[in-house]
């Protein structure tokens, strides 16, 4: 029986019959499949528990298949994490019971004020709706009830990859007019006030008011705009939470509860998802994601591939902040993941504090969608080449578990990701004819800051809403696309840089409020004395001048420009005309630094020399170090795109080595970390200092276990 979650032994494991849609595989089979899955090495299995497909008629419930697979399960000692909650933008499964949307009135969810999302024999029922809601709790609360205290089972899911729409129904506009009330304090007059921006508003009832279409000039008002989307990322998180609540009030061994979260969030935005990461880790014990790297066209370079795995990282409640790979592409789909990049997936996913891998799918569906596609198995259940592959994998993550499932990273640095910062500078952006083209553009800014550390190699984190009292950790807080800008966020940025903390920000920086109301000057409440400068205006790249550094090096301007008068801060680079363009203030004990332009979306779309070395060297400047010294032909591996990813906990240290050139790779580590290394796939001990060679895609994953 599978031990549990962090005690002895890394989960491994994969999706298996029963699904929430298609045709299982035939029952038959799967006393002999669980058998396999032992053989292999595995611990875990991941079971979907859907409604239609239980309670086919009203009051009928039908577990057969389920209580068959548990019983199962026990008898080859597998675990089993049972999806007993929501699939995508459903709050129960894929799809509600015929019989609900046949014999009981319920609503389907409006994807605008004119149109409801049926068609065919696929039936939608909002989330808001209150029937459904209750009905879908209580099937949940009878699934728990059931299992809980059935050996097998290990884990729970409370949802399978969540994003929504908004919704314009009945129920969803009744729920906004709620929160809204509750947002502005019942004091309906603050509301005209904050969405009167566009043109004068004059609502004297919260019942008189519907949600917008849109934020553009035609549309309704960005501030309205804000509030709608904010208000259907909590519809989401709030759904979750109901979930979350109804498992722990129904399980009294109290099991960890997760989802795999797979569209994009806080470091990329939130584009028609709907994902709010920080409202949606509260409701999950240890968050848990899906791992798709190249199966469905992704083709997702190393760098992008490392923030991803990393980033669910950053709002994960377990203590140590600990993940798990919910899903991870097994076999072919429209294009298959080869065997060295499996291996180094699975590294690299373990050097962000990933501990636990489950793969979609151990089998192939039998019919309709995805019928020959992932499956780990042969279609009739027979071992394949990669089969033997993962379980090779799974023997030396289990032989080291205990190690890696203490161990976490330590950040150094950080990038500022604020949630709801976010969200207005994505309204303020995606109101165009190409919104998905404008703010990619935009976003480019936050990743060239994480770029940035990642080709240092130098520990970080994503800090968004819900970790901000955490910044006196880091030694360095990057502030990229930061242009809206809240008196709560600013104090803790000041109290940031009095304690000692080094800030980088980028330009424009901070010239409109929470509300997106321009302050005539930037940056406002009170930045401007943190940085020593403020300015008054910004230009395009066509009437920019070049920047000279104070190493005499100089850099082309790419995007916007502005200017700066100093107050107390130091001059570090100038435009070609003198004017002031990267500026330096000593803030109590802290470091304020300040770029007139967008150096960080510069680094990432289109780096300049002069200004990567400006940038680099005030990282280090901070005091930040890298996971390790290594040098290429005598020069330190900045950008090299060999990754370094150091764990450490109360048993010892993981060092992890990524090679993700499609070239061998020969370099030199100065900085041997003490003695004591083995490599985790052979156990043989390992001398870290000095030349080592990985080949394309290589890894070398080292331990070291205290003594």
């Amino acid at each position: 029986m599978s031990k549990g979650i962090f005690t002895g032994e890394f989960w491994y494991g994969a999706s298996m019959a029963p699904y929430a849609k298609s045709q299982d595989w035939p029952i038959a089979d799967w006393d002999n499949d669980l058998a396999n899955m032992k053989k292999l090495g595995f611990s875990v299995a991941r079971i979907f528990v859907p409604w239609d497909r239980i309670e086919r008629r009203e009051g009928e419930l039908d577990f057969s298949r389920h209580d068959h697979f548990v019983e199962l399960a026990a008898k080859h000692g597998v675990g089993v994490i049972m999806n007993v909650g929501g699939v995508f933008d459903s709050l129960q499964g894929i799809y509600p019971p015929q019989w609900l949307v046949r014999r009981h009135d319920v609503t389907a969810p409006c994807g605008s004020n004119r149109q409801a999302d049926n068609t065919g024999p696929r039936v939608f029922v909002c989330l808001d709706d209150p029937l459904y809601r209750g009905k879908a709790l209580d099937f949940i609360a009878t699934v728990v009830s059931r299992y809980a205290q059935h050996d097998a089972v290990v884990g729970w899911m409370s949802w399978n990859e969540p994003w929504l729409r908004q919704c314009y129904c009945r129920h969803s506009v009744q729920a906004f007019r709620r929160w809204l009330a509750e947002r502005y304090d019942n004091d309906i007059a603050r509301l005209n006030d904050a969405w009167g921006t566009e043109f004068p508003l004059s609502y004297d009832d919260w019942g008189e008011i519907n949600p917008p279409q849109g934020a553009g000039f035609r549309e309704g008002g960005l501030n309205a705009w804000r509030d709608w989307v904010t208000f259907t990322q909590y519809r989401l998180s709030s759904a979750m939470q109901a979930v979350y609540d109804c498992i722990k009030q129904h399980d009294p061994r109290n099991l960890p509860v997760t989802c795999n979260i797979c569209t994009s969030h806080a470091y990329g935005g939130t584009l028609g998802a709907n994902v709010r990461i920080s409202d949606v880790a509260r409701s999950l014990d240890i968050t848990g994601f899906s791992y798709y790297t190249v199966a469905h066209g992704e083709n997702m370079g190393p760098f992008h591939k490392a923030l991803y795995t990393d980033s669910f990282r950053w709002t994960s409640r377990d203590p140590l902040r600990r993940t798990l790979v919910l899903e991870s592409e097994a076999g072919p789909n429209y294009f298959m993941i080869t065997p060295a990049q499996r291996e180094l997936n699975n590294w690299l996913a373990v050097g962000h504090n990933a501990k636990g891998m489950v793969l979609w799918n151990y089998r192939s569906r039998f019919s309709d969608n995805q019928v020959g596609n992932f499956n780990l198995m042969g279609w009739d259940g027979s071992p394949t080449a990669r089969s033997v592959l993962h379980a090779e994998l799974a023997g030396q993550l289990n032989r080291h578990a205990d190690l890696i499932n203490s161990s976490c990273p330590a950040a150094q640095a950080a990038v500022l990701v604020s949630e709801e910062l976010s969200v207005l500078l994505q309204c303020t952006y995606t109101a165009g004819a190409d919104p998905s083209k404008l703010w990619g553009s935009v976003s480019q800014s936050r990743l060239g800051a994480f770029k940035l550390l990642w080709d240092m190699n130098i520990p970080f984190d994503g800090v968004n809403d819900v970790n901000l009292d955490r910044l006196s950790q880091y030694r360095l807080l990057l502030l990229p696309m930061i242009e809206n800008m809240t008196p709560a966020i600013a104090a803790k940025l000041r109290a940031y840089v009095e304690q000692g903390g080094t800030v980088i920000a980028e330009c424009p920086f901070a010239f409109k409020d929470g509300d997106n109301l321009l302050h005539g000057h930037a940056p406002i409440f009170g930045l401007d004395e943190v940085f020593g400068a403020r300015t008054v205006d910004r230009e395009g790249v066509e009437t920019a001048s070049p920047i000279h550094y104070a190493d005499g090096a100089t850099a082309p301007v790419q995007f916007l420009w502005h200017h700066f008068s100093l107050t107390t801060a130091k001059p570090l680079a100038t435009y070609a005309d003198g004017r002031m363009a990267v500026c330096a203030n000593s803030f109590g004990k802290g470091r304020a630094i300040m770029a007139g332009t967008e150096l960080f979306r510069q680094y990432f779309a289109n780096p300049q020399a002069a200004a990567t070395a400006f940038l680099r060297r005030e990282v280090l400047a901070s005091g930040v170090k890298a996971n390790l010294d290594m040098q290429l032909d005598g020069e330190p591996a900045l950008g090299s795109k060999l990754e370094v990813c150091r764990l450490a906990g109360e048993l010892g240290e993981l060092l992890i080595i990524l090679n993700h050139n499609d070239e061998e790779k020969h370099f030199v580590v100065k900085d041997g970390a003490g003695e004591g290394w083995v490599d985790m796939r052979n156990d043989q001990p390992v001398t870290l200092a000095g030349r080592h060679a990985l080949p394309p895609l290589g890894v070398l994953p080292l331990a070291k276990y205290k003594k």
